[in-house]
């Protein structure tokens, strides 16, 4: 019996990852799962034997194309994670609550689901354009937490709007699976637990391997011809990049995320004298440290035997994404395979020699990781010696039109939309914090219209609202003086722009920073911090949007906001 696939599309990538996961939670030991963005979807291949799930019903017209007319699919209906809306559920009744999400229909719709579920409260769907209304006392965004309007608000993230139970009948019956509604029942229970807890990496579970293996690259898509590079940044990365293609030793690639890692990683592969051979990659974040231990160097135990990646990969590529996620004693062990060439399986005793050129990747420059003493001198060396920087979008003005054009044109097939030159400049207002990946998210979602001409009123709202609340580069007197005023209530107004200008600094070297970094280099001016005193004025700057701060190994980035900011005080400054 030919084995049942389950093809999930979708526009945005953390729902797409979000759905696919737990329909292998619930359904991962019958049927295939295959996940596709939307990006992708001209260089896949989709047989009418598949059922196809959609994360919605707005992207139909532009997904139809690549659907065999005789294919099925279904339509996602979108319900609440409840393990996530505990504070919400409890809160006392007749609450203002502001809703925030990506676009005004989604804020509509989870305005309007909200209601029919937490009936209690009051609900305002946020637009950028009107303002914030009422007196509200917390905000709800499931899962778009970057788009929570500046004030001191409660903000309650209720996660991503997961599939609605109804949704998952529906695909089994589509499929013809054999199971009760009881059953499907209790495993969809089990999936809403599971996704609220899959950043919990001690969660062992046989679904989470199932959906891992499903979503590793299994060959090299892209091509350097692929490439746009009209920009001086990206000529230079594709002339390093044809002549470290040709070698055997590891390439390590860094950059911003979204600025196109994987892609440059695929295209280098294709250009190899291991073209030929396999191309597999794994993103050691997406995975919990013991299970990514066994996927990479394999497994002998109870007189089983399960190959790991390298050997998987033996002659072709295996790329390792986001290699500053992987733990001090698994570097040794990267370090030993390529220094030997073999590999000791989990729980084996003799090596399986292996022959892979390696590429790996990385958002942050892993020199300054060797720098905190949390990744190996010795590896960051070895991976060092062919190295690739992917330029941020603002540094490639020079492709920005012919990024839209060839998306339009090459990956959505629509060459009928017209983006007129004063649209065009629009764009180009926009800092773009996500690269190209958000760039083609925005026209992936733009060409969902079915218009033929784009406007302004076409960009995905939170776009569009923060190029009207930025459409100045510079900020005002009154801003600039509002913020300083509300910094020197802490009393430490030099402190602060220290702390901004390495964390500026940092930015151009693509790097981000945690607290212990950050107090070395303050020493290094002569500024004293405690760990207390330097968390405070952090936490400061974080409440005033001029900082991101982020917890773990991913540390703090500068914000525009903070940018302009100290543009502004180094103007006045120069007065």
């Amino acid at each position: 019996m030919a084995e049942k696939i389950l093809t999930i599309i979708s526009i945005q990538d953390e729902y797409l990852d979000m759905i696919a996961k737990q329909m292998t939670e619930i359904a991962g030991d019958l049927i295939k799962i295959r996940p596709i963005s939307i990006k992708y979807l001209a260089r896949e291949t989709i047989s009418k034997e598949e059922t196809i799930l959609l994360g919605s019903k707005f992207i139909l017209p532009l997904v139809r194309p690549f659907l065999p007319k005789e294919v099925k699919y279904i339509i996602a209906e979108r319900g609440f994670n409840y393990v996530n809306m505990a504070r919400l559920l409890s809160a006392t009744k007749g609450k203002n609550i502001l809703v925030v999400n990506d676009t005004k229909q989604n804020t509509e719709e989870t305005v309007q689901a909200l209601k029919k579920v937490v009936f209690e409260h009051n609900y305002y769907a946020y637009n950028p354009d009107t303002g914030i209304p009422l007196d509200i006392d917390f905000v709800i965004t499931p899962g778009e937490m970057q788009l929570v309007p500046e004030g001191l608000f409660e903000v309650i993230d209720i996660g991503y709007r997961v599939l609605a139970l109804e949704t998952v009948f529906e695909v089994v019956k589509e499929i013809r699976l054999d199971c009760s509604q009881f059953f499907l029942t209790n495993r969809y229970m089990k999936s809403l637990v599971a996704l609220a807890n899959e950043n919990q990496s001690n969660i062992e579970s046989t679904y989470f391997r199932k959906w891992a293996r499903n979503t590793i690259e299994k060959n090299a898509k892209y091509f350097l011809d692929d490439m746009i590079a009209n920009s001086q940044a990206m000529k230079d990365v594709l002339y390093i990049a044809k002549r470290i293609s040709k070698m055997n030793d590891p390439v390590h690639i860094f950059g911003e995320t979204g600025t196109g890692k994987s892609v440059l990683a695929q295209s280098i592969h294709n250009d190899s004298f291991n073209k030929e051979g396999p191309y597999l990659n794994i993103n050691c974040s997406a995975w919990p440290k013991e299970l990514l231990e066994r996927e990479l160097f394999g497994i002998e135990a109870n007189g089983q035997t399960t190959p790991g990646l390298f050997e998987l990969a033996n002659g072709g590529t295996l790329c390792i994404e986001e290699i500053d996620e992987l733990s001090i004693s698994m570097q040794g062990r990267l370090l030993q395979v390529i220094e030997e060439g073999q590999v000791i399986r989990m729980g084996g005793h003799h090596p399986v020699p292996v022959r892979v050129r390696m590429i790996t990747t990385s958002n942050i420059d892993l020199s300054l990781l060797v720098d905190q003493d949390s990744f190996r001198k010795d590896l960051f060396y070895q991976l060092s010696v062919l190295t690739c920087k992917m330029p941020t979008l603002s540094e490639r003005e020079e492709d920005f039109e012919s990024l839209i054009e060839t998306y339009l044109h090459s990956h959505l097939h629509r060459e009928d939309l017209i983006i007129p030159q004063n649209m065009i400049e629009l764009l180009k207002q926009y800092s773009w914090p996500g690269n190209v990946r958000e760039l083609f998210n925005a026209l992936s979602y733009m060409a969902c219209l079915e218009e033929k001409e784009l406007t302004l009123e076409s960009l995905p709202f939170y776009i569009k609202g923060r190029l009207l609340n930025n459409s100045t580069e510079e900020m005002s007197e009154s801003d600039v003086n509002e913020l300083i005023k509300r910094i020197e209530e802490h009393g430490f107004l030099g402190e602060s722009l220290a702390i901004l200008n390495i964390f500026a600094k940092g930015k151009k070297q693509c790097a981000s920073f945690g607290r212990a970094i950050v107090r070395k280099k303050l020493r290094e001016q002569g500024i004293i911090l405690s760990e207390q005193q330097l968390r405070l004025r952090l936490e400061v700057l974080n409440q005033l949007h001029l900082l991101n701060v982020r917890q773990g190994r991913s540390g703090t980035t500068i914000s525009r906001k903070g940018e302009r900011f100290l543009k502004k005080m180094a103007k006045q400054k120069s007065f």
